[in-house]
C-alpha cells in the first residue's frame, strides 16, 4: 500500500485552530460519504466555486495540496475522486487527519500540541506556516531510496523570478518566412528559461541529490573493481557521468508521469477519446471525452508548471530533465528532431564529447536508436544550449548520403547561416568570456569530425531496440514497435554486508521494492529501494505489457493483444562484487488458461540455460527469463495476477543469500 503523506497533514496545523478544525471536519466528511457509498458518484467531486467548499475547506492554507495527495484530481472547476483511487489509501488518510484533529481541538494537558514540519536538512520546525500565494509542492527527499529518507518529506517552493513569456523573450534576428529557420530560433529562446537563478534552485530543491550521488559513488566503486587488473583498455566513468546515469533512472521511475490520454474519472476508462486541441492563455490544451464528460490535457512549456505537474510526453520529459541537468551545472542541449521526437545531450568532460540521453526511455549513449530501433527516417536534428545551437542530425544517423537526399525544407547554405546568427545572438546574450568561445568552437570543430565520422557506423545492440515510453497503440500509430528497457541488479555495499539480496514486485501497486531481511523475515525488514513500473526493473522484454481490469478489478502483465508469444527477463550480475548464490527462493505467480503456458528459465552468463532453480546455486550471474505463449487469446497467460485490493501482496519475490 502506499504511504499517506503525512507531511502534508501535518502543515495544515499552521492554520488557525478553529479553520483547521472546521476544513479537517469538512475533508473527514468528504472522506466518509466516499468510503460509505463508493459507488456514488456524487460523493466523489466538490466544485471548486461552492462558496461552502471555499470558505470550510479550501480557506485552510495546504488544503487543497493535501487533497491532491489523497487522489483529488483538479479539472473542469472541480475536484473529483477517480473510481480507481484505494479505499484503503482513503481509509489511512481518514483515520491519520482524524487522529491529528483530535489530538489539536482537544489536546492533552500534560503535552502540547506542536504543529510539525520538516525542513529540507532534516530537522524539524514548529508552527512553520505555508507561503501564501506560492506553488508549493511536497516530495520524498530521495525517492526510491532507504526507508528513513523515504519517510521525510520536503516543502518544495517552485518558483521564478519572472512569468515565462518574459523569460524567452528576445529580439529576433532571423529575417525569414522559412517555417524550419523560424522554429529554430523559438527554441533557441525557450531553452533560456533554464537560466533563471529563482528556478534553478527550485530544480535543485526537489532532486533527491544525496542519494543519487551516493547510488554514483557506489557504482564507481564497482567499476573500479571491475576494470582493476583488466587489459582491455576500457576506460573508467566519471563521478559526473554515472551522477547523469542515475539522474535519468531516478526521473523516469519517481519523478516524472507518461500520459498518453486522460482516464475518465467515471469509468476509469485509459483510452479516452481525443476530440479537440485548442489554444488556452498560450497553452495548447488537448481536450478528452468519455461518459459525457470533457477533460483537459495542458501541454505546458513552461518548466515551472511542469515542476508542479510532473507529467506529459517526450516533449515536457526533455524539456523538464535538461532544465534539471542545468540544475547539477552539466552543459546540457534541449534536442529537437523534426521526426516528431526531443530528447537531451550532456556534455561529458571524461569522453570529451556530447552524450545522448533519452529520459522517456532511460537510455544513455544509443544515438542511432531511433533510425535503426524506432525505424524513424532522420532529415534534421538540432540541439539547443543557453551558449549555442548546433545541427547534430549527423550523430543520429549512420545513413548520411540518404540523409541529404531528404533535407530540402532550405538550402543547406540558408541554414548554416541561420545558426551563425543564432550562436551570436546566444553568445552575446550570455556574455562569454573569450575563453568560453575559444571553448565552445573548438567543441564545435571535434563535434564535426565525430559526427562525419558517423557515416556506416553498425547501430549498437541498445540503439537496434524498440521504444519503451507511451502505450503500445501510441506507439504503434507513429510506426514504432516493441517495448524494451534495460536494468541489471548489482548488490550495493549493504547487500554485500549482509551476504543477501531480495527484490520483490506489487503488480497492483506497479511498483519493485529491493529490500534486506531482518531476523524473522519482514519484521524489522530494511526497505532499500522502490522502483514505480514494472519495466523499470526488468533487462529487456518483448510483446509484454501490464493489463488493469476495471471491471473485474484484476491487474497482471500480459501478451500484447494480437501477439503470440512474449518475453521478459530480468538479470542479475553478483560477480562484480565476487560473489556467488548460496541459496535462492522464487515465489512467481502465473496463472494460464485454454492451453497456455508460462515457462520459467534460469540462463547463466556462458549462456546455458535450465528450467530448474538448483542449477542458480554458486552462479555469479544469471537471467530470469519467463515465456507467454499459446491458448486461444492473448490473455490467457498472465504473469503476477493480483486483485486490485491485495495491495500488501508481492507475487513475484525473489530471496538469494550470497557468498
Amino acid at each position: 500500500m502506499a504511504a499517506i503523506n503525512q507531511a502534508l497533514v501535518l502543515a495544515l496545523e499552521s492554520n488557525p485552530k478553529e479553520s483547521y478544525v472546521v476544513a479537517t471536519e469538512t475533508l473527514l466528511r468528504l472522506l466518509d460519504n466516499i468510503i460509505r457509498e463508493p459507488q456514488n458518484a456524487k460523493y466523489r467531486t466538490v466544485r471548486l466555486e461552492n462558496q461552502s467548499i471555499k470558505e470550510k475547506l479550501l480557506s485552510a492554507v495546504g488544503m487543497k495540496q493535501l487533497m491532491l495527495a489523497i487522489g483529488f484530481i483538479e479539472a473542469n472547476g472541480t475536484l473529483t475522486v477517480p473510481s480507481n483511487v484505494l479505499l484503503a489509501n482513503l481509509r489511512k488518510y481518514r483515520e491519520f487527519i482524524h487522529e491529528r484533529k483530535e489530538l489539536i481541538k482537544n489536546p492533552p494537558k500534560t503535552a502540547p500540541t506542536a504543529s510539525i514540519t520538516t525542513n529540507t536538512n532534516g530537522g524539524t520546525v514548529a508552527n512553520t506556516t505555508l507561503p501564501s500565494g506560492s506553488n508549493m509542492m511536497f516530495l520524498p527527499a530521495g525517492s526510491s531510496t532507504g526507508a528513513k529518507q523515504e519517510e521525510r518529506k520536503e516543502l518544495i517552493d517552485i518558483k521564478a523570478s519572472r512569468p515565462f513569456h518574459a523569460r524567452i523573450e528576445f529580439p529576433r534576428v532571423l529575417q525569414t518566412s522559412n517555417t524550419l529557420l523560424l522554429q529554430l530560433e523559438l527554441l533557441s529562446d525557450q531553452v533560456m528559461q533554464y537560466e533563471d537563478e529563482l528556478l534553478l534552485v527550485s530544480g535543485r530543491n526537489v532532486i533527491p541529490i544525496d542519494a543519487l550521488t551516493a547510488r554514483a559513488k557506489d557504482k564507481l566503486i564497482q567499476w573500479k573493481r571491475l576494470l582493476d587488473g583488466s587489459a582491455n583498455g576500457e576506460q573508467e566513468p566519471s563521478h559526473e557521468d554515472l551522477l547523469l546515469e542515475e539522474l535519468t533512472a531516478w526521473f523516469k521511475a519517481d519523478f516524472f508521469t507518461w500520459v498518453n490520454a486522460l482516464p475518465c474519472l467515471v469509468c476509469g476508462n485509459e483510452k479516452t477519446q481525443l476530440v479537440q486541441s485548442i489554444v488556452i492563455d498560450g497553452v495548447r490544451v488537448e481536450v478528452y471525452k468519455c461518459c459525457g464528460q470533457l477533460r483537459h490535457f495542458y501541454r505546458y512549456n513552461d518548466v515551472e508548471k511542469l515542476l508542479q505537474t510532473r507529467k506529459g510526453r517526450c516533449g515536457e520529459w526533455a524539456n523538464c530533465f535538461t532544465f534539471l541537468c542545468r540544475c547539477l551545472g552539466y552543459d546540457a542541449r534541449y534536442v529537437f528532431s523534426t521526426s516528431d521526437h526531443v530528447w537531451t545531450e550532456v556534455w561529458s568532460d571524461r569522453r570529451q564529447r556530447w552524450i545522448h540521453v533519452d529520459p522517456c526511455e532511460n537510455v544513455l549513449d544509443a544515438p542511432l536508436m531511433y533510425e535503426h530501433g524506432w525505424k524513424k527516417e532522420i532529415t534534421y536534428v538540432f540541439g539547443f544550449a543557453c551558449d549555442d545551437v548546433q545541427d547534430v542530425s549527423w550523430r543520429y544517423s549512420s545513413d548520411h548520403e540518404a540523409m541529404m537526399q531528404r533535407r530540402n525544407a532550405c538550402s543547406e547554405k540558408l541554414l548554416l547561416e541561420a545558426i551563425r546568427k543564432l550562436r551570436v545572438k546566444r553568445r552575446a546574450g550570455a556574455n562569454c568570456t573569450q575563453e568560453r568561445l575559444a571553448l565552445l568552437r573548438r567543441r564545435t570543430f571535434d563535434e564535426g569530425i565525430q559526427m562525419l565520422a558517423n557515416a556506416g557506423r553498425t547501430a549498437t545492440l541498445a540503439e537496434r531496440e524498440g521504444r519503451s515510453s507511451g502505450s503500445l497503440e501510441w506507439r504503434l500509430q507513429r510506426g514504432e514497435q516493441q517495448v524494451n528497457t534495460r536494468y541489471m541488479f548489482i548488490p550495493t555495499e549493504e547487500e554485500v554486508q549482509a551476504k543477501q539480496f531480495n527484490i520483490r514486485y506489487s503488480c497492483v501497486l506497479d511498483c519493485y521494492e529491493r529490500f534486506l531481511k531482518g531476523a524473522s523475515n519482514r519484521v524489522n525488514e530494511k526497505i532499500t529501494e522502490k522502483s514505480k513500473g514494472w519495466e523499470s526493473r526488468q533487462f529487456l522484454s518483448k510483446n509484454i505489457f501490464r493489463k488493469e481490469e476495471h471491471d473485474w478489478k484484476m491487474v497482471y502483465l500480459a501478451r500484447t493483444e494480437g501477439t503470440d508469444e512474449a518475453t521478459i527477463e530480468w538479470n542479475f550480475d553478483f560477480s562484480v562484487q565476487g560473489l556467488r548464490v548460496k541459496q535462492v527462493e522464487l515465489q512467481f505467480g502465473q496463472e494460464t488458461y485454454e492451453g497456455a503456458k508460462v515457462e520459467l528459465y534460469y540462463i547463466k552468463s556462458d549462456g546455458s540455460q535450465s528450467q530448474s532453480l538448483s542449477s542458480l546455486c554458486e552462479c555469479g550471474k544469471f537471467t530470469l527469463q519467463a515465456r507467454l505463449s499459446g491458448g486461444t487469446s492473448w490473455q490467457h497467460a498472465q504473469l503476477f495476477r493480483q486483485s486490485k485490493s491485495d495491495i500488501d501482496e508481492y507475487p513475484f519475490e525473489m530471496n538469494i543469500v550470497l557468498m
